[in-house]
């Protein structure tokens, strides 16, 4: 029997061949020995071992990089293995079926009433949804939860939800509910920001090590990478980057505090900075300032210029090379990122913003049921379990 301990290090070197090729579709055995620093005997039984269970393939031969024959290439395996997501909203429940290849096989969109339990509603689709004719085959590794809150990974509680969670325990029970009415899979509860980062951190195919990912949705919310590592996992409950005051006399926020950013700039704070009635969203805001209105960009300029008070302490604290804006920051139109590095040059630390990246996310805002599935994989799958499901936060 092996050890526990060469157990870990078989598993670890799986994943590290199958990340390869979900990188580098089609690379070659040579290849993969060269990019892990693993024996060529080594990757071979390895990827046997992947393409016997059905994670890999050969696809034939390529194209050779030099002299001698042309060598096999490996290709990811769809239609065998998935995890399920669930995205957790206000009014409904967003169910994403994905392949670990990268691709999202099964969606669906179950409303939710203010009755209505996330839990029973996932339960419900998890054992009727998949056992349609639509329904594909395949082995299920693992069920996701996301939500939009966070998460205390120690004592198990969900706290700063952008909506109730009354029906399901609350903040104090929804997880050890969760763990009850899901025993028999293996279950991870994530934030939603911190999948949104991981999905761009893999499908862009970012390098710098240390980076921010910032989320604008029902709230403000920020994921930071630091040494290529998510801070604090994806729990969301190290960094709170929505509830730094910018106005410490501005008005009170739940949280307890007074000028959070994600209150001071929330939309539907819009209509008394345009001195309208109504609601008024960002995007008829960058569609309007697209159009040279005058008062919408005085408007974006004035969020830029208190979206980068907030930021400056965050860039003083983590020094990151890249920040991105996701969700409905897009919206904003490029004005919005332009007024940031010109306020930022103006009044930050002028070292550390100089040779800052600001972008916006580059993937749409389905990506945060990818960056579940690759989170999962990549932090809690197993390829040697030893047979008992697993519960993670974070």
């Amino acid at each position: 029997m092996k050890s526990v301990s060469q157990q870990l290090i078989r598993n670890t070197n799986l994943k590290r061949l199958y990340n390869c090729v979900f990188s580098e579709r089609g690379i070659s055995r040579a290849a993969l020995a060269r990019r892990t620093g693993l024996s060529r005997t080594a990757v071979s039984d390895l990827t046997d071992d992947l393409t016997q269970r059905g994670f890999l393939y050969d696809s034939g031969t390529g194209a050779s990089p030099g002299v001698g024959r042309n060598p096999n290439c490996l290709e990811l395996c769809q239609g065998n293995y998935y995890v399920l997501v669930f995205e957790w909203e206000k009014a409904a429940v967003q169910a994403h079926l994905v392949d670990i290849s990268g691709s999202c096989t099964l969606h669906r969109s179950i409303s939710r009433g203010s009755e209505d339990s996330y839990i029973e509603l996932c339960g419900d689709f998890l054992e009727s949804g998949l056992t349609g004719k639509e329904a594909p085959g395949g082995e299920l590794l693992g069920l996701c939860f996301v939500l939009p809150a966070m998460i205390d990974p120690e004592r198990e509680e969900v706290f700063s939800t952008t909506f109730s969670l009354e029906q399901d325990g609350g903040g104090q029970g929804v997880i050890a509910a969760l763990r009850k009415r899901f025993a028999g899979y293996t279950v991870a509860v994530l934030n939603d920001t911190a999948c949104a980062a991981y999905a761009e951190k893999i499908y862009t195919r970012i390098t710098e090590k240390d980076f921010a990912f910032i989320r604008f949705s029902q709230g403000i919310g920020a994921a930071l990478f630091v040494g290529e590592r998510l801070l604090g996992g994806a729990c969301a409950s190290h960094v709170q980057f929505g509830h730094v005051s910018i106005s410490p006399l501005g008005p009170p926020c739940p949280c307890g505090g007074r000028g959070c950013l994600e209150l001071m700039l929330a939309e539907e704070t819009l209509p008394g900075r345009l001195h309208r009635k109504g609601s008024f969203s960002y995007q008829e805001l960058g569609e309007a300032a697209r159009y040279r209105d005058a008062e919408a960009e005085r408007v974006i300029r004035d969020l830029a210029r208190e979206f980068s008070i907030a930021l400056s302490s965050l860039i003083c604290l983590t020094r990151p090379s890249l920040i991105v804006l996701g969700g409905n920051a897009r919206y904003l139109g490029e004005l919005f990122p332009e007024e940031i590095r010109k306020s930022l040059l103006e009044s930050g630390f002028r070292k550390m913003t100089e040779n800052l990246v600001l972008r916006y996310s580059r993937l749409g805002e389905g990506a945060c049921c990818y960056g579940a599935m690759k989170y999962f994989f990549d932090c809690h799958f197993q390829f040697l379990p030893d047979g008992k499901k697993t519960f993670f936060v974070g």
